[in-house]
């Protein structure tokens, strides 16, 4: 009697694990189906994230791209902008300003008078936060070669919206001097000033 209800629990317990495993091996289907799903929205958004370290880079390719539109479009509307070697006669405060000085860029004036070399900033390292900072490596290059003495750091902050509210930028020191020499003049012409500085972008504002 013992012997046969042993067998009848086997066979009873054999007969349920073969009733949950096509159950177990469904369940891990639509989860692996899920975690695809979940893995390739996420890839999506953060292709479409609005990252410091994809403001920044944006600025940068419209600088080059000449595209002062593009260029206000990634900057919070209060934005401030310090050049900490040419000082404060050259801060931009709200994106009008910049935007201003901005036109007066060598790098802009020379594509509206169709001037014969092409002046670029080019990126080297950019550091990240992934939150709201990020610094910039950067050098200079003219008809794509790297200009003497050209290198800079810039560090900016994002705002809540993904705007970039402050830009500080530092360059060597042998550039700025120009940049020194001739702020008397442009200051005679109100946003020629501030045109001296603004972020990394400020290097060729201050040349």
């Amino acid at each position: 009697m013992a012997r046969r209800r042993r067998i009848i629990c086997a066979a009873a317990l054999a007969s349920r694990g073969a009733a949950l495993a096509p159950v177990k091996t469904n369940r891990i289907a639509e989860l692996r189906k899920q975690r695809a799903e979940i893995d390739a929205e996420l890839a999506a958004l953060e292709a479409h994230a609005t990252t410091p370290k994809a403001q920044i880079r944006a600025l940068y390719d419209a600088f080059n791209a000449r595209d002062g539109p593009a260029v206000a479009d990634l900057l919070a509307d209060d934005v401030v902008y310090e050049d900490l070697l040419l000082g404060e006669s050259t801060i931009c405060r709200g994106k009008a300003a910049f935007s201003g000085a901005l036109e007066w860029h060598p790098a802009f004036v020379s594509k509206k008078l169709n001037l014969p070399f092409d002046l670029q900033l080019i990126v080297d390292k950019v550091a990240c936060d992934g939150e709201k900072s990020v610094g910039v490596e950067w050098h200079v290059e003219v008809d794509g070669k790297p200009f003497p003495l050209s290198r800079g750091l810039s560090l900016a902050t994002t705002n809540a919206e993904g705007k970039l509210e402050r830009v500080v930028d530092i360059a060597e020191a042998p550039w700025r001097v120009v940049g020194l020499l001739i702020r008397p003049l442009l200051t005679a012409f109100g946003a020629g000033a501030a045109a001296l500085g603004i972020g990394g972008l400020g290097y060729l504002i201050g040349t």
